[in-house]
């Protein structure tokens, strides 16, 4: 069984991610990482060179390839459920929406802002927009919302194995 984590830039899903696949004895993916990897080039140069179309194309096929993987904590992009399809796959699955208050999510995600092509000149006003066009796509796949406000990594993660127990 697989455990998608989903959320804004900036929810924490590669940090949750990395130490709830050590807690759970699993393997983490990156499915940016991975498309990184299919192209040999880092988000931003993608964006540049094939642009936000491509990236969607190559992160909607890792993203049904992840279903061959077995015992797998895999963060996912944070413009995943932008696409239907990828919607509808991962409304069959163990997704958990990492969600918090805005101001946080902006304020950790424009930390890494020369990494991210969507935030290069994103005002906090324009990442509400994308987060409140984003929230019921995130929630509509969604097996569980995690809220992340002050809570460290541990904790979520910790929050998480909890649910996964008590759903067993």
């Amino acid at each position: 069984m697989n455990i998608f984590l989903t959320g804004m830039m900036g929810s924490g899903k590669s940090s949750v991610g990395q130490l709830l696949s050590k807690y759970l004895n699993s393997t983490f993916y990156d499915l940016d990482r991975g498309v990184e990897k299919r192209f040999n080039l880092t988000i931003r140069d993608i964006f540049d060179t094939y642009g936000e179309p491509k990236f969607r194309e190559v992160e909607s096929k890792l993203l049904i390839e992840s279903s061959e993987f077995q015992n797998n904590v895999i963060a996912t992009g944070g413009g995943i459920v932008i696409n239907p399809i990828n919607r509808d796959f991962l409304s069959k699955k163990k997704v958990y929406f990492l969600d918090g208050c805005i101001d946080k999510l902006y304020e950790r995600a424009t930390k890494k802002r020369e990494q991210r092509p969507l935030l290069k000149d994103i005002s906090l006003n324009d990442f509400s927009k994308i987060y409140q066009e984003r929230k019921s796509l995130y929630n509509e796949c969604a097996t569980a919302s995690i809220i992340t406000d002050d809570k460290s990594i541990d904790q979520i993660a910790k929050e998480i194995i909890n649910h996964e127990r008590s759903n067993f």
